[in-house]
């Protein structure tokens, strides 16, 4: 599987942005409000590197807790899939679980997605790339 983008919580989304600026990244995809995830999302790349900056809006985004632990920092990885229902039942055998079910992610083209856990590696996301 190909990677899409390194997640990275965010407490606050310009700050975090601007210092991703001073490492040579130039943003993708500009500051975009996620209603289902209560998140603000911005995508930025250097290369063939892709980061999205998620900033929860308030406590009841679900990763505020995330952000509350962790502070800011990288949290998962997501990775391309041509089908995401296939996708989840090769890793749901590789026991791999699923956190929240598929849903469309607006910040990505309205591409389904899901997240899953693994206790070896924690969270990872598949995006189903519409061509």
């Amino acid at each position: 599987m190909k990677i899409h983008h390194v997640g990275y919580l965010a407490k606050n989304l310009e700050k975090s942005r601007n210092k991703y600026v001073e490492l040579g990244f130039v943003v993708e995809r500009s500051a975009k409000y996620d209603e289902i995830r209560k998140v603000n999302i911005e995508f930025l790349i250097n290369g063939d590197y892709r980061v999205e900056l998620i900033e929860p809006v308030d406590k009841d985004s679900p990763m505020y807790p995330l952000l509350t632990r962790y502070k800011n920092t990288p949290y998962h990885f997501c990775y391309e899939v041509d089908n995401l229902d296939k996708a989840i039942t090769e890793l749901s055998d590789k026991h791999y679980t699923i956190m929240q079910e598929p849903e469309v992610a607006p910040c990505i083209d309205n591409d389904r997605v899901v997240f899953m856990y693994n206790n070896s590696i924690g969270i990872i996301e598949l995006v189903e790339i519409n061509a």
